[in-house]
């Protein structure tokens, strides 16, 4: 009997440990719910996760505390008498980080008499209420969940509607037919330059890895056209990115170690603060370490090096406001040594030695503040510059291949002071207005010099430096005329002071909510965007006149866009928006094909531009999209589009970048494994029209031993006429007592090839094609705690 007692016993143990083990570990999930037009916080707002049965109210301050919550997907709900709810349908809960929420709701322009919580609100719905069509929100977790995202913001949007690539080795995009330079990068409300590294080294617009680290981000708006009024000078489309806050009351941190990168992240109160809070993130290339020890390549292959540094400061002051004190910066370097035996000599890249350097940063000091229950304001000062830095050599005599001449040395600074002040005012539950002003202090030194193939003379083609100012402001409103009819109209003007040009540009957009599957929506907008700099400051050496492109109008579009939604249940929904764009005041090349709606990347650039350039684009983006519920997700985009244009000669042709179709099939499944780990696999396809191009001028490629385009035959060859890519991600995430590993791999271009240029063969004196066939892995572990 007492054996039998002690098997029992035994048994019964082993049962208590076996269950011990196999409970998902716990964390804490909590936040604050506020106003999200004033900001004011709600006290005894609702919140619940339906699926643990277990929920809480706000405190007077808008804080609530959810705690014992096992880790996984879990839908949490908020809501608050009078207010719009907001669900949360697959909130990731881990066990190396508190889940912090911070919750704005709308008030609902229909009285209700008690808290509602709709299932079948949109998660896809943009965080900003002013705009209607063509936006759509995006979660860092969602640019690592997708295949081909990278952790990259531009490279997540590839999958959505409107948006095709310019090349798989860089992450520039194409939106609805525009040049990747069009594109708008906005950081806690301000403008910046390009956040990537190498940023403009094969694409304006693009560049090879985002400096962005996913450690910092919060839920962001990306916009593809017709947007709200408070964005001026863009062209084609805007990111709208966002910092979250650290911690404020837990000390939490991160690592990770991978082909991309060394990572540290850390988080948590500040000593001495009451709610105050810091916010860090450094990284390192791995590459750069790494080919420090290798020797040189083969082919002479560019080798990259890059770091990047991002923090935020979230300090409370009572009464006075909240302070947040924020940056971000990247270097970023690329090399080519080339070879000093001619026999190796095999294409052109081959006998050059280069450098490429791109340095960004962007810092700012931002103060918000509630003025009653409906007014909040935000007031900005910031400071950006970038730099590129072009030193290009050439061996070109085969009997003293030793010696290098000079073929590019460029310099380019640019820069900007910002201040800028953003009203938000509620009017009751149908009208909210929001309103602001932006002085833009720009600030620029820009100096180039290159070999004139015409000539045989090394000269200088570009010199400026000084000060200009583009002074902007914006007043637009949103007015519900019943509770499923919305209306936002808005004015943004802006003056260059560079060409003393002032702009008054209209922007309006109407929704109606059919009923609770079905939404209609419109939008008209007037768009301008600003040439670089250094367009400005050309200068063509045939020319007397100092710098001649100062008086360059900026390039104007009008955007049409039609939308309509369909919920087709809680969690499929089905989006078509046809649109139409018109665009004028283009720079272009008078008498030539020329136009700068075409332009990829010319640090030579040195010509004369005038404003008679037009162009069209027009197409219809189809979205068909599964959010993720049950473990698994899918989406499937396709854009069918036209991209024309017309240049100094007033002759109608495609475009560069005038593909006509891209069609993306993304789909992943989770599982989740013994309570405490999750596994992803994610698989992405797609099927593309590629870019147009130039045919060579075969006599003046063999001339100069490398490819030079025929300029009047422009955009009449490509390849083929389909291109396919397929990537792949897969993680795994294991949760423990207080920590969580990730692994991670992501493959871009697992199967596919894309066509890049033409290539000169310096031994065969053949053109060749040259593509883009390798795979693009990169395999991390992070570790959170």
């Amino acid at each position: 009997m007492k054996l039998l007692q002690g098997l029992l016993t035994l048994i019964l143990l082993g049962s208590a440990i076996n269950f011990i083990k196999a409970q998902a570990p716990l964390q804490t999930v909590r936040g604050t719910v506020t106003d999200a037009i004033s900001r004011v916080p709600l006290a005894g707002a609702t919140i619940f996760i339906p699926t643990l049965e277990k929920g809480t109210t706000t405190n007077n301050n808008g804080e609530f505390v959810l705690t014992q919550i096992a880790v996984g997907r879990h839908r949490l709900e908020a809501g608050f008498l009078g207010y719009n709810p907001v669900v949360f349908p697959e909130l990731l809960v881990t066990s190396g980080r508190e889940i912090v929420l911070e919750i704005q709701l709308y008030e609902s322009v229909a009285q209700l008499s008690e808290v509602t919580i709709r299932p079948t609100i949109s998660k896809d719905k943009p965080i900003n209420s002013m705009a209607t069509v063509s936006a759509r929100t995006f979660s860092v977790e969602e640019a690592r969940r997708y295949a081909g995202g990278m952790d990259d913001p531009a490279r997540m949007a590839a999958s959505f509607a409107g948006i095709t690539t310019s090349g798989i080795n860089n992450n520039a995009i194409i939106v609805r037919g525009n040049a990747p330079k069009g594109l708008l990068w906005r950081l806690e409300g301000v403008d910046i330059p390009g956040p990537n590294h190498y940023s403009g080294s094969n694409v304006a617009g693009g560049g090879g890895i985002s400096i962005f680290s996913s450690q910092l981000l919060t839920n962001s708006d990306f916009y593809t056209g017709a947007f709200p009024a408070e964005y001026g000078n863009a062209a084609s489309g805007v990111f709208d990115m966002k910092l979250r806050n650290g911690n404020n009351q837990k000390n939490e941190y991160a690592a990770q170690i991978g082909i991309q990168g060394l990572e540290f992240a850390a988080e948590g109160p500040i000593v001495g603060g009451d709610q105050n809070s810091f916010l860090f993130n450094y990284r390192y290339s791995t590459l750069g370490l790494i080919f420090q020890f290798l020797p040189e390549t083969k082919d002479g292959t560019e080798l990259p090096i890059y770091q990047d540094l991002s923090f935020k400061l979230n300090l409370p002051a009572g009464n006075v406001g909240v302070f947040s004190f924020w940056g971000i910066g990247g270097l970023s370097e690329s090399t080519s040594k080339g070879y000093d035996d001619p026999n190796k000599w095999e294409y052109s890249h081959q006998r050059e030695k280069m450098r490429f350097d791109y340095n960004m940063g962007a810092t700012g000091i931002s103060h918000q503040k509630s003025f009653g229950t409906n007014t909040h304001v935000r007031t900005t000062l910031a400071a950006n510059a970038s730099q590129h830095v072009y030193n290009e050599k050439i061996r070109l005599d085969y009997n003293n291949p030793t010696i290098l001449t000079p073929n590019h040395h460029i310099d380019n600074v640019e820069g900007k002071i910002t201040l800028s002040s953003i009203i938000n005012q509620k009017y009751g539950a149908r009208m909210h207005l929001r309103g602001g002003v932006t002085s833009n202090k720009l600030f620029y030194q820009l100096k180039g010099d290159a070999m004139d193939y015409h000539s045989s003379l090394y000269g200088r083609f570009l010199d400026g430096d000084g000060t200009a100012w583009l002074l902007q402001t914006f007043l637009q409103t949103k007015y519900h005329i019943s509770s499923n009819v919305g209306l936002t109209t808005g004015i943004h003007a802006s003056w260059f002071d560079l060409n003393g040009e002032f702009l008054a540009e209209p922007r309006i957009a109407l929704e109606w909510i059919a009923n609770q599957n079905h939404r209609f929506s419109a939008g008209f907008g007037l768009h301008s965007q600003t040439e670089m700099l250094s367009i400005y400051f050309a200068q063509p050496t045939s020319q007397n006149e100092t710098h001649p492109n100062q008086n360059l109008k900026r390039q104007k579009a009008q955007h049409f866009v039609l939308g309509y939604d369909w919920n087709i249940t809680d969690n499929l929904r089905l989006k078509l928006e046809p649109y139409f764009q018109y665009l004028y005041d283009v720079p272009v090349i008078d008498n030539t094909s020329y136009s700068m709606l075409n332009f990829r990347s010319d640090w030579t650039f040195n010509e004369t531009l005038i404003n008679d350039g037009t162009g069209t684009n027009r197409g219809i983006d189809i979205t068909l999209e599964r959010f993720l519920k049950d473990g698994y997700f899918y989406m499937a985009t396709a854009s069918i589009y036209k991209s024309r244009y017309k240049g100094g000669d007033g002759i109608s042709r495609r475009t560069r970048y005038d593909g006509n179709y891209v069609v993306n099939i993304l789909g992943g499944r989770e599982f989740m494994i013994d309570h405490n780990k999750l596994l992803g696999i994610s698989l992405k396809f797609t099927f593309m029209g590629p870019e147009w191009h130039h045919e060579p001028d075969i006599e003046k490629t063999t001339e100069q031993g490398n490819i030079v385009y025929n300029e009047f035959s422009p955009f009449n060859y490509r390849h083929s006429s389909l291109e396919t890519a397929t990537d792949l991600s897969i993680t795994y995430r294991i949760n423990r007592e207080n920590r969580s590993g990730i692994w991670a791999l992501q493959v871009k271009n697992l199967v596919g090839r894309q066509y890049q240029r033409k290539a000169y063969n310096l031994k065969t004196g053949e053109i060749e094609n040259e593509f883009f066939t390798s795979m693009v892995p990169f395999i991390s572990y992070k570790l959170e705690f």
